[in-house]
């Protein structure tokens, strides 16, 4: 048989299951840009970044399956889920960052991080969050 024939075979065993498995992928992704934008968590951000920062910070958005090749602590081995991580960052004579991760666990479960604190999926909930997170940052106390 050759090359191009064990080729061909190749693709006709892989084809569909492939396929499908790449429909799935889009379709969990589509499902935790809903979630996401449900949320809101960006609009929170830029507001936090709006009234309490003037402006100044930088909001970066990054879905993990958007794979960066500068990205140094990439590991292939890792079994993270598909995130999409919120990083408002700047700079108070130091760096200074609050990070949300909205992300689909392996059980299709939508969880909430804020600054690697699990908080509940609701949006007052991750407000207190934030407001907890940027205090603790600010270094106020109650």
């Amino acid at each position: 048989m050759s090359w191009l024939d064990q080729l061909k075979g190749l693709r006709e065993k892989i084809e569909g299951n492939y396929v499908q498995r790449m429909a799935e992928v889009a379709t969990r992704r589509g499902r935790l840009d809903r979630f996401a934008n449900e949320l809101d968590v960006e609009n929170m951000l830029e507001q936090m970044n709006e009234v309490l920062l003037g402006g100044g910070a930088r909001l970066i958005v990054n879905r993990s399956w958007q794979y960066g090749f500068d990205d140094d602590d990439f590991d292939e081995d890792d079994e993270v889920g598909d995130e999409i991580i919120y990083v408002l960052y700047w700079h108070d004579g130091a760096p200074v960052e609050i990070e949300v991760r909205v992300g689909i666990d392996k059980d299709e479960a939508g969880y909430v991080m804020v600054d690697d604190e699990e908080v509940e999926d609701a949006p007052e909930a991750i407000q207190s969050a934030l407001i907890e997170s940027f205090g603790e940052i600010a270094e106020l106390d109650d």
